[in-house]
């Protein structure tokens, strides 16, 4: 492989310092290689970004604007991410960040990820030309976005205090630096996420087939892949959902006492395996195959039209039941078993819920948002940059959108939503037209308004 030598920079930032080389194909050592792209509109580099984090640098072909964007998401390879060519094809440098971290340990806390943002943003700080550098986090990189936020602009203490489960540890989260906006792109919820996708009905040996959300009998329709559930078995569900949880949470911080007082059989974590909760987007969700749930906004908000014209409307999800595969693959170690540990679920996963607990139109009620520093509404209270929620209307995080928008502290503060666009952007429907450019075409317009930055 080939390389070429680019501009050496040294950012002090705690004992992080950032080395700069830009490579004609690199790539990453997870989701597959990333090569640098060149268009008529830009091109890219790889950037390398201490000893445990990369960066993948678009650049406009023509003169920059003087706003860069910084992109992360745990765990996952960026590189390929739609924001990095939809917005340097728009004029604006973008570094897409991965963080690698320890070899040794393929899974990380959040707040590990954040010093490696920190760098990103003093890297585009020191190009000639940018002058304000904005965040922008998608999906489960909008929980790290505004956990970033929060800590740059408050230090270590934002993601500590008596009321978290798991206060964080403030190593290395001193002194960040500082984002002149956030922009929140169909962002979940943090620890919520996963707290939200608890099978109630898990049993030894057999199911409860009085909270089994994928049986006939309570609603579910296998062959429709679709689901309508009852009030009233909503109501026990999500009550017997908040008990397990708190179960959860009350056996994981009792392991951690163990270990903490040295009588766990491991000196540092415990391994944790919490049978029927769900990973990622799979899980015991109403809301997935019943669209009836987190169906629309409280309030009327900016929503982007297919047919060009920007209204302000009530936002309804247009999203297809989903959730199908998951009543296929109840008791499977793959979808629906969290494989982790005990300081990490506490740190990414673990949040309080009280016995009103439930998801409903329009709402998501009896959740202690303050109780995890994983907590998008609770990190939100510490934003005080301009800052923009974007949802995308075919997808279930219309509601959690507006959460999260009404917990910002920001006083510019936006939220709109993309009709028909899917999680990725791209439409559901055809006749949802070019859901892409008309998302991207709005980020460029949120940021280039006068005045803002």
């Amino acid at each position: 492989m080939k390389f070429r030598k680019a501009a050496f920079l040294g950012v002090a930032l705690g004992v992080i310092a950032l080395g700069v080389q830009a490579q004609e194909e690199g790539g990453g050592r997870r989701g597959g290689a990333a090569r640098p792209v060149t268009s008529e509109k830009f091109h890219s580099q790889y950037i390398r970004i201490g000893n445990q984090a990369e960066g993948l640098l678009y650049e406009p072909t023509g003169a920059a604007k003087r706003i860069a964007l910084v992109f992360s998401h745990p765990d996952r390879n960026t590189f390929n991410q739609p924001l990095g060519r939809e917005m340097s094809a728009r004029g604006y440098r973008v570094l897409m960040v991965n963080y690698r971290g320890d070899a040794s340990s393929p899974e990380a806390n959040p707040e590990e990820y954040l010093p490696s943002i920190s760098a990103g943003i003093a890297f585009l700080r020191s190009l000639p030309g940018t002058q304000r550098v904005v965040l922008v986090g998608h999906s489960g990189g909008g929980h790290l976005a505004s956990l970033y936020d929060n800590v740059a602009e408050h230090g270590p203490s934002a993601c500590q205090g008596a009321e978290k489960i798991y206060p964080c540890p403030a190593e290395g989260l001193a002194n960040l630096a500082k984002p002149d906006g956030v922009i929140l792109m169909d962002s979940t919820l943090g620890a919520f996420h996963q707290m939200s996708a608890v099978d109630p009905a898990v049993g030894t040996p057999a199911r409860n087939a009085a909270l089994d959300m994928f049986t006939a009998a309570n609603g579910y329709d296998a062959e429709a892949k679709k689901a309508t559930y009852s009030a009233a078995f909503a109501k026990r569900f999500y009550a017997a959902q908040a008990a397990r949880n708190a179960k959860i949470v009350a056996d994981a911080v009792a392991r951690l006492h163990a270990i903490e007082q040295g009588t766990s059989d491991y000196s540092d974590d415990e391994p944790l395996v919490i049978r029927g909760m769900g990973v990622r987007a799979s899980g015991a969700r109403l809301y997935q195959p019943d669209t009836s749930f987190a169906a629309h906004t409280k309030g009327m908000h900016l929503l982007l039209k297919a047919d060009g014209s920007d209204v302000e409307a009530i936002v309804t999800s247009v999203r297809p039941p989903q959730g199908d595969r998951v009543g296929k693959a109840l008791g499977s170690l793959d979808l629906m078993t969290q494989d982790t540990t005990v300081k990490r679920f506490l740190a990414a996963s673990a949040i309080r819920t009280s016995p009103d607990y439930a998801i409903t139109a329009d709402d998501i009620l009896g959740v202690d948002w303050r109780s995890s520093y994983n907590s998008t509404p609770a990190n939100a209270e510490g934003v005080n940059v301009p800052a923009l929620v974007l949802t995308m209307s075919c997808h279930y995080l219309v509601v959690p959108g507006e959460i999260i928008f009404d917990h910002l502290a920001s006083r510019d503060k936006s939220y709109a939503s993309v009709e028909g666009a899917t999680h990725g952007f791209a439409p559901c429907r055809p006749e949802y037209g070019d859901t892409t450019k008309r998302t991207f075409d709005f980020v460029d317009n949120w940021l280039s308004k006068e005045g803002r930055f």
